[in-house]
């Protein structure tokens, strides 16, 4: 019952993105994710978004959610899917980098296919693994 709230809840809101005529998610990571989890808010989850800035080395910010403590939803990780040239902040593609782990290759088709995935032991870490910063020269 809970994931299939869940789901309806990223659906709906996944068909308003559709509708919207945005050419580019970039930037409305925050938006989309602070829909989602008033959504869930409202129907009695725990949801907490978070900010890879604070967990990892990467001086962006890039919003997600998490609920209940066992789902991880991010409706625009496919703006982070591999695209001619090089991406600012990032080391690579973080969809690159998850893909290099069956566990990885599993988030990323969760993701891009559903916007959420149930976590299992280390799907968080590999998650926020995948958004490695460029090295600053000094």
């Amino acid at each position: 019952m809970e994931e299939e709230i869940i789901r309806i809840t990223i659906d709906e809101n996944v068909s308003q993105m559709k509708v919207s005529n945005v050419e580019s998610f970039d930037g409305l990571c925050y938006f989309f994710s602070n829909n989602v989890m008033c959504d869930l808010l409202e129907q009695g989850f725990n949801v907490l978004m978070l900010n890879i800035r604070d967990y990892t080395d990467v001086n962006y910010d890039h919003y997600f959610l998490v609920a209940n403590h066992e789902y991880l939803i991010d409706l625009t990780y496919s703006r982070f899917l591999p695209k001619e040239g090089k991406i600012r902040f990032f080391e690579d593609f973080p969809a690159n980098i998850l893909s290099k782990s069956q566990d990885g290759k599993i988030i990323l088709n969760e993701l891009i296919n559903n916007y959420y995935i149930k976590l299992k032991d280390n799907y968080l870490n590999l998650y926020l693994g995948s958004f490695k910063g460029v090295e600053k020269k000094r």
